[in-house]
Order: C-alpha cells, then sequence, then structure tokens
C-alpha cells in the first residue's frame, strides 16, 4: 500500500523532481529508491503544510488591516485631488442603479469585498429578489421573495385614476411613516439583501454562485476564470460586460499526500424581515469625500444615490453590543436554509443566546456574532464575539457537505475528540421595502412569455404596432405614468428602464405604463414626492482599521464641534462655544456572595439625559465586573427626583446580584 502512496506522490511531484511519467511507470522500489520517496512523501507534506499557513498568514494579515465589508468599486473617475476618485461609492453607494424595467431584477455592480479575511472581487451583480428556501435543504436553493398585496382601499376603488389618487395616500404614509390612518407596515415590507460567502468544495466545475437576468460568471472552469482575471489584471483588461470575478482557490488540508481544495464562492440573496424596521433608523453616513467631491449639502445627502446608511434605533451615537441588527442577522439562515437549529459547543463549551435571559443555547445554524459561554474566559467575559477583532463577523454554521470541513483534536487529559466545522459568513448590503406596485395592475395586463411581448419589432412605442404586447419579467411595465409626478429623476449609464411605455391591455387598447421594478428613488408622485426604496447599510472595510477610527472621530469633532468641544486642546477659531456633555451613572454596589462586592457604570448622551428628564425609558449596558454586565431599562421619576432602575435583565427592577434599583449620577 506504501509503494502505491509514494508512486503517487512520485507522479505529483515529477515536474520538480525531473522525473518522467516513463520513469515513474518503470521505477524499481528498491531499498535507495524507497527511501528517496520515503524523503519525498515528508517533503511534500512538509510543503502543502507551509502553503496552509501561508493562506493562514495572508488572512490573518486582511483581518488586522480592517474588519468585513466593501473595499472599493471599479474605477470610473478621478481628479486633481485623491477624494475626486471612488472607493465604496462611486455613481452611487456600491455602484447601485436600477432595472425598474424588471420585475425582481435589483441592480449592483461590482465590487471588491473583505469576509473573515478573505479578500474577493466579484462579477457586475444584478441580483435577483430571491431568498433561502422554506421547504428545501438543497445548497443554494432559493425562492422568490413575496411581494406585498395591494390594500384593499386601493383595489376597491372603482376607476384607475381612484385608485392612483388612493395608492398616493399610502405612500405618502409610507415616507411620513404614519401608520395612523392607513397602516401601511403590512404593505411595505422591509427585506435585508446580505453578501454570503464560503469556502466550498467544489474547485473543479464552475459553479455559478446565484441567478441574475443580465450576467453569469464567463468562464467555463474555475482555472478558466482564474486564468482571465490573472490575464485582465496583468494587462490592464477587463471584461466589458463585468462578467469576470476573483474568487481565490485554497489547499486546506493534505491527507495521504493529496492535496484538498477548496473554491470561495459568494452570493447575493434577500430575507423578508419579520419586523418593521422605521426609516428613522436608518441614519445617513457621513462619506465627506463623496460631499466634497459633489458638492452635496449635508441636509440633501439621504436623497442622493450615493448616500450610505446604517442602522441605528437609539437616536444618538454610543456604545452597544446585541442590536436590531443582530436581531435581523439571527432571522437569516446560514446554507441549511430555514427550520435549521445547530448547537455550538466548540472546545467543550456550549455557546449561548446573548439576547435571551439565563443559558438558551444559541442556533449557530442562523447568522450571528455575539454569544455567550457558562465560564469566563481569561479576561474574566463570559459574552464574546465571532472572530478576533471583527465588528462585521456575521457566522452560520452548516451541515451542508458542499461547505469545506475544519477539523481540529481537543484533549483533556488522555481523552481526545476532534471537532468539524463547516461555517459561511455573512454582512449585510441593503434594506430594501418591497411595495404594492409590484402585485397592482390596475389595467389589468397580461403576463407573457418575452418573445411574444416584443415580437415583430415592438418596442412599447405610443402606437398599436408597436406597444409592447402585455407585459413580461423583463418588461415589467405596469404602473400607470399618471401615478408619478413626472420631472428628471437622478440617472446612470447602467438604468435600463425608460419613464414610459405603450403596452396593450387584454382588449388591444394602448396603455401607458411606467416600469414597476424596484429602485433606489421613486419618480416624485404628486403629493408625495420621491420616496427613497433602497438603503444601503454595507459596512466598509476600512473604518474598522486603526486610521479608519481615527478619521472617523475625527470627522465627528470637527463636524460637530459645538458638541465636541470639550475634546479640543485649544478653543476653534478663539470662540467659546457650549459644552454638551455625557452623563455617567453608577449601578450602586452589591455586596452579595456571589458573585462578590462590586458595581457597574453606564454613560449616556445629554441629548438622551434630556430625553429621560422628559419621561422617556432608555434601553443601556452597563460596563463589565466580576465576569457580568446588565441590560438595564432605566427611567427618571419626577416626583422624587431618582434615576431608578425599571427592568434589569428581564422583566423585573432587581438585578440576580442585589444590586439597588436606585441610580447614582456620578459628578466629574
Amino acid at each position: 500500500m506504501w509503494q502505491q502512496y509514494l508512486i503517487a506522490s512520485l507522479a505529483v511531484m515529477a515536474a520538480v523532481t525531473g522525473f518522467t511519467a516513463a520513469a515513474v511507470a518503470t521505477v524499481q522500489l528498491d531499498q535507495d529508491t524507497a527511501a528517496q520517496l520515503k524523503n519525498l512523501q515528508q517533503t511534500v507534506e512538509s510543503l502543502g503544510r507551509q502553503m496552509m499557513q501561508q493562506q493562514t498568514f495572508v488572512e490573518e494579515r486582511i483581518r488586522s488591516d480592517g474588519m468585513s465589508g466593501i473595499k472599493t468599486l471599479r474605477h470610473q473617475s478621478e481628479g486633481t485631488r485623491p477624494y475626486y476618485g471612488d472607493h465604496h461609492i462611486g455613481g452611487a453607494a456600491l455602484s447601485a442603479h436600477d432595472h425598474a424595467d424588471y420585475d425582481r431584477t435589483i441592480g449592483l455592480g461590482e465590487f471588491v469585498a473583505v469576509m473573515n479575511g478573505v479578500d474577493f472581487r466579484t462579477r457586475h451583480n444584478d441580483y435577483k429578489f430571491k431568498m433561502p428556501s422554506r421547504t428545501s435543504k438543497n445548497f443554494n436553493s432559493v425562492e422568490d421573495v413575496p411581494f406585498p398585496e395591494v390594500p384593499p382601499a386601493v383595489k376597491n376603488k372603482r376607476t384607475v385614476q381612484e385608485q392612483i389618487d388612493e395608492m398616493r395616500l399610502w405612500f405618502k404614509a409610507f415616507k411620513e411613516q404614519d401608520y395612523s390612518v392607513r397602516d401601511y407596515r403590512k404593505y411595505f415590507k422591509p427585506n435585508l439583501c446580505y453578501l454570503e460567502g464560503g469556502w466550498t468544495l467544489n474547485s473543479k466545475t464552475l459553479d455559478e454562485p446565484f441567478e441574475s437576468d443580465r450576467h453569469h460568471l464567463d468562464a467555463t472552469s474555475w482555472f478558466d476564470l482564474q486564468e482571465k482575471i490573472r490575464w485582465t489584471s496583468y494587462a490592464g483588461s477587463k471584461s466589458n460586460l463585468e462578467n469576470f470575478a476573483f474568487l481565490p482557490t485554497v489547499m486546506y488540508n493534505i491527507t495521504d499526500g493529496i492535496p484538498q481544495y477548496a473554491q470561495w464562492n459568494y452570493r447575493i440573496v434577500c430575507h423578508p424581515l419579520k419586523q418593521d424596521v422605521p426609516t428613522s433608523y436608518l441614519k445617513v453616513q457621513d462619506d465627506l469625500s463623496t460631499r466634497l467631491r459633489r458638492k452635496y449639502r449635508w441636509d440633501k445627502m439621504e436623497n442622493q444615490r450615493a448616500a450610505r446608511f446604517k442602522i441605528n434605533e437609539f437616536g444618538t451615537e454610543r456604545n452597544t453590543q446585541y442590536t436590531l441588527m443582530d436581531s435581523i442577522m439571527a432571522e437569516i439562515p446560514g446554507k441549511d436554509n430555514y427550520g435549521t437549529n445547530i448547537s455550538d459547543a466548540a472546545f467543550g463549551l456550549m455557546t449561548y443566546d446573548i439576547s435571551k435571559t439565563g443559558y438558551v443555547p444559541l442556533n449557530a445554524g442562523h447568522y450571528h456574532r455575539w454569544y455567550k459561554v457558562a465560564r469566563a474566559g481569561a479576561m474574566g467575559l463570559q459574552i464574546n464575539h465571532r472572530g478576533f477583532r471583527d465588528e462585521n463577523m456575521w457566522m452560520a454554521m452548516t451541515t451542508q457537505r458542499n461547505i469545506m470541513p475544519l477539523t481540529v483534536k481537543r484533549c483533556q487529559g488522555r481523552n481526545c475528540v476532534w471537532e468539524t466545522r463547516r461555517v459561511t459568513y455573512a454582512i449585510p448590503l441593503e434594506m430594501i421595502y418591497s411595495t404594492p406596485l409590484s402585485n397592482w395592475n390596475p389595467y389589468n395586463l397580461e403576463l407573457k412569455q418575452e418573445s411574444i411581448v416584443s415580437r415583430n419589432g415592438r418596442s412599447g412605442g405610443s402606437q398599436a404596432n408597436k406597444a409592447f404586447n402585455g407585459t413580461s419579467t423583463r418588461h415589467f411595465y405596469r404602473t400607470p405614468v399618471e401615478f408619478y409626478h413626472g420631472g428628471t429623476a437622478e440617472r446612470d449609464a447602467a438604468d435600463t428602464a425608460r419613464n414610459g411605455a405603450g403596452v396593450l391591455d387584454r382588449k388591444g387598447e394602448v396603455k401607458q405604463c411606467a416600469p414597476t421594478g424596484f429602485r433606489i428613488m421613486t419618480p416624485s408622485i404628486d403629493g408625495v414626492g420621491a420616496v427613497r426604496l433602497r438603503y444601503p447599510i454595507f459596512p466598509v472595510h476600512s473604518e474598522g482599521s486603526t486610521v479608519g477610527m481615527e478619521i472617523d472621530a475625527l470627522k465627528r469633532a470637527v463636524m460637530q464641534m459645538s458638541t465636541y468641544s470639550y475634546l479640543y486642546e485649544e478653543i476653534p477659531l478663539g470662540q467659546p462655544l457650549p459644552v454638551d456633555d455625557d452623563v455617567t451613572f453608577h449601578v450602586r454596589d452589591s455586596y452579595r456572595n456571589p458573585p462578590g462586592l462590586h458595581g457597574h457604570d453606564f454613560t449616556i448622551t445629554a441629548a438622551e439625559h434630556k430625553a429621560m428628564l422628559n419621561g422617556t425609558e432608555l434601553q443601556v449596558t452597563t460596563t463589565y465586573n466580576l465576569a457580568h454586565n446588565h441590560q438595564l431599562t432605566i427611567y427618571y421619576n419626577k416626583n422624587n427626583q431618582r434615576y431608578l432602575i425599571r427592568k434589569c435583565d428581564d422583566d423585573t427592577a432587581a438585578c440576580w446580584d442585589g444590586h439597588s434599583s436606585i441610580l447614582t449620577r456620578v459628578r466629574v
């Protein structure tokens, strides 16, 4: 058996050693040759291990340079200053654009991303409005995300114009977030579209990562794709249709001298949320270089395609732990799809859900980044984060055999066990609000095959012989053009839809219709204005570096001098500015044993303090002490002028370790 193995190893290394195929076939395994082959076996395995260590080194270096997120886009513009160039924002945030003439296509260009230290480049994405399958466990199986229903108040109107008027009022309610009269939350649904990546075991046959109506990987195999990437990178060229992607391959194991390879792959899919996400939670991020380059005022930025957002449900900047973003990601399954429940007990320690009171096992089959264990670690902490230092490392375990396994040996005394993990990673890309327009069909237009709709040169003209013969998934014109007020909306060269097209109804009459598919911003609606429906919320890789953090802090201090004047070494412009100090509280010491004498602190902003004095309850997280912290709901009692704890960790005011419900304001 070992002779066969050595011959196989020799064949693999023939080019290195100088042996020819004929020499391999005729070699005589005498004692000297056997010794040489044994040395060759050891050399091959040693080189293989070193290659794997080199790959780990590369990933560790990338991890320490920043966090999981978007790095950059394809270069399109430049100027006399560096900020005239593109980074994670080009013509729009993440090169987003509109294909509103398609029913489910969401326009998104190429980008470079990092996920847990893996640096890769996508093709032109233009992904579809799909979600992981709810009925199948097959690898990468997906299904259509359901479109929202049309409000009965719209459908029950007798005329098309009455339906238009009523639908405008629903859009007005959504834009103003006013559900008191028209509860838009049933018909305007938030969906998180996310980037998912992982090491797959199909390293030979090209596997298209996800469906697109407009783009695909233009290669016959992974090797062919890698060669095209090498060539275009060397020659400075590109795929004119942007159908190349750099997706690395690694050797992840070597068994009996046979290397085992894994292929990085990614996809973009969406998840319809179980909870409403008010648009007020989506805060514009100040990409100052983009504003400076385009002369955008801050108060106008929210309505630009270049705007980037972040979910902040707190209404102020503050320290956080488990947030709304975590609860959203926890709804999303890994590669096992919906209905999975996988426990994680790495190194003999069960992981628990930090969003639950007590010790509830974490469902590691869904995406998460925080977890807790029952025993405190070396730093005295029970709550941990995935990765060494990566805020955006959401991961999920899977049982799919298509995903690369890694195995480690764990021993306690003489008892040893092997633990194997298969995982994938995800980061949020954008929050998209689906609307009742997708199901609204006031002209009762027929959905037909694409070949029928545009047959005989039909191009959407206003004459009967030129109008589209019904609608299709690629010519999805169903919204009456009168629904929009007109005017010129911000456009991109990659946009494909026109403002309107002629469509034949079931009686052969031409109806002028606007495109009904997904948009970043709608055209202006009479009495409403333009409505944003796509909110890019992707993290940025460089913001996780020390430089990125310092620049963000400096930018904040400069752009809001009044708030942060206390930070300045010298008063700006020599003019004193009003101080807007944070307020710190102490959770009174507990003498209960266990855990022992200890207390906690937390800090709120001046704005939060003012709101609390006016009757608002706040949710805060305390500092750690004796390997634990507390989640508090606090309020101000005007009658006795005391700051009090309403809830501690669960639904009671009493903390498990005996802290007083009375808070002490720290005088600085």
